[in-house]
């Protein structure tokens, strides 16, 4: 069974302190969530303290994202605080700006698989969070950037979202069947489109099929789902309604 929780990006807005971030834990606690990836706070947060607040509500922090930069030049300290945090991932949220062109996305995966070694030394595993861009983007191989990473960076665990791989045009379910092994975490996210225009909306309420999302990310190995709405007015009831449409479509 994959453990259902919040992408706190979503909360980016509303999370100001540590009162902030219990009501947080708490809501998703009432919900029957059980874990949370730490993304978009606001304040300054010791890792051990957090883990330990999540605690008092039953969640867990597998997950986070954190600056490129930081993975890269920061290494250790990064490491340090995956473990005190008890996570089991350390994820970027987007491929930086220098990186977008073909001899820059060789110049990534070196440094992913440079970065990636180091991570699995301490026990953790890289995660890289995808947009649309990197199934619209076809390099002059006529491979699309998605696959580059798959084939070339054997250290990528894909943080795979599924609106924008439908945003991008292609089916979330067969892309996470072609992730087996490599999709501990997925973001749930669902939308439509509009002339090119995307509109996320809550879970339930766009065009994905969230029962078989979850079929094929159980089977592919997933063992963390994070709801998240990046641009939400009431991130609590948009992740409260997710939640409760999930659990008609998936037993958690």
């Amino acid at each position: 069974m994959i453990n259902v929780g919040a992408q706190l990006f979503t909360f980016r807005k509303v999370l100001k302190n540590v009162s902030d971030l219990r009501d947080v834990f708490k809501l998703l606690q009432e919900e029957g969530g059980g874990s949370a990836q730490l993304s978009g706070l606001k304040f300054q947060h010791d890792a051990a303290e957090c883990r330990a607040l999540a605690m008092d509500y039953g969640i867990v922090l597998p997950l986070t994202h954190t600056p490129w930069d930081r993975i890269l030049h920061d290494t250790d300290r990064v490491i340090d605080d995956h473990l005190a945090l008890g996570a089991v991932m350390v994820g970027l949220g987007m491929m930086p700006a220098a990186y977008r062109s073909e001899d820059g996305l060789k110049r990534f995966s070196d440094e992913v698989n440079a970065v990636s070694e180091k991570l699995n030394s301490a026990g953790l595993l890289f995660g890289y969070h995808n947009h649309a861009a990197e199934f619209t983007k076809v390099l002059s191989s006529g491979k699309r950037t998605f696959d580059f990473l798959k084939e070339e960076c054997p250290g990528i665990h894909f943080i795979f979202d599924t609106f924008w791989c439908y945003f991008g045009g292609y089916d979330p379910v067969e892309e996470i069947k072609s992730l087996s092994g490599r999709v501990r975490c997925i973001h749930l996210k669902d939308g439509k489109k509009f002339w090119k225009i995307p509109k996320i909306t809550a879970l339930g309420r766009g065009k994905l099929d969230f029962g078989a999302i979850m079929t094929a990310a159980e089977a592919a190995g997933t063992e963390y789902a994070f709801i998240e709405h990046d641009f939400a007015s009431d991130p609590a009831k948009v992740t409260v309604d997710s939640i409760r449409y999930l659990h008609t479509v998936y037993n958690f």
